[in-house]
């Protein structure tokens, strides 16, 4: 009988010693932990606010270095540097060199966004494209061209530019090239109805890659050409004569005005038929220096 009692209290104290064994692990688990975890979050906290400030810190200088090397690049603009480091922000893939290319052509913004008209005191470097346009009212000084220049009757051109585009025709005459305009000035309401009806045909979108509104073409100033076609079904640029001009044009002051894998630049799909004077020194620079007319104007006309 002694013994059975023995064994009770044994049992009984086993069970009480397992019951405050069990209620320290449950408030180890349940009751200190969370504490310890306070300490860590608060630890972590800190350690994150230390990070962000150093992130800032490496931004800051980090955008000191992208300044300087803006600055540092060709064709920089001063008054464009807060959309140059927004632009780069948006497209990080792209180089300085390429950001500063692509605000200097306003390509940050949508075409016809917020267009300007064009400053016709700029005479033979009058900019005319989708951010600069002409009114419907703006006629040029012209000379209607002569037979053998031209296979369209009533054509007509800036008289400089005509000047220039004789020359050229005649040399090429000489090295077996001929050379001849198939539309040069337009009127604003000529332009209208072509591009109406080009919009009415493939839609606004695909029109826009190759027609200008009216207000925005080229044509209009009476410094531009289209030689021999103005068909992308011709393939002129496999042809001797867009061999030649490719070659010649800009000793004459004409430029290719829509060149290959320059669209996003100009906004025209390329166009090797389509010619263009701005006189000889900047015909020149711009071949030599494989830009676009519009890299030309922001940084010399329009930022001087």
């Amino acid at each position: 009988m002694k013994k059975k009692n023995n064994y009770k209290v044994t049992l009984i104290i086993l069970i009480i010693i397992t019951i405050i064994l069990f209620s320290f692990i449950i408030y180890l688990l349940f009751f200190k932990k969370p504490s310890n975890n306070k300490v860590l979050d608060n630890k972590k906290d800190e350690e994150t606010i230390n990070i962000d400030n150093n992130i800032e810190d490496y931004e800051d200088i980090g955008e000191d270095d992208n300044i300087s090397l803006f600055e540092s690049q060709d064709y920089y603009i001063e008054n464009n540097l807060d959309r140059y480091i927004a632009y780069q922000t948006l497209n990080p893939s792209k180089n300085i060199d390429e950001v500063i290319t692509d605000v200097n052509c306003n390509i940050d913004r949508s075409f016809y966004t917020d267009p300007v008209a064009s400053n016709l005191d700029d005479g033979t470097l009058l900019i005319v494209n989708k951010y600069h346009s002409l009114s419907s009212d703006y006629v040029p000084s012209l000379v209607t061209m002569e037979d053998g220049y031209t296979n369209v009757k009533g054509a007509k051109m800036q008289p400089e530019a005509y000047e220039h585009y004789k020359q050229m025709v005649d040399d090429a005459k000489l090295e077996g090239i001929t050379l001849y305009n198939v539309s040069a000035y337009r009127s604003y309401s000529l332009q209208n109805t072509l591009y109406t009806n080009y919009v009415k045909r493939d839609g606004v979108d695909a029109a826009d890659r190759y027609s200008a509104r009216p207000g925005y073409s080229e044509h209009q100033t009476g410094l531009a050409s289209d030689i021999n076609t103005a068909s992308s079904k011709a393939h002129f640029e496999n042809s001797l004569e867009y061999s030649w001009l490719n070659s010649n044009a800009y000793k004459y002051g004409f430029i290719l005005r829509y060149p290959e894998n320059k669209e996003y630049l100009t906004g025209y799909k390329f166009e090797p038929w389509h010619y263009r004077y701005v006189g000889v020194d900047v015909a020149t620079y711009i071949y030599e220096h494989n830009i676009t007319f519009d890299e030309y104007y922001a940084y010399f006309i329009e930022n001087n």
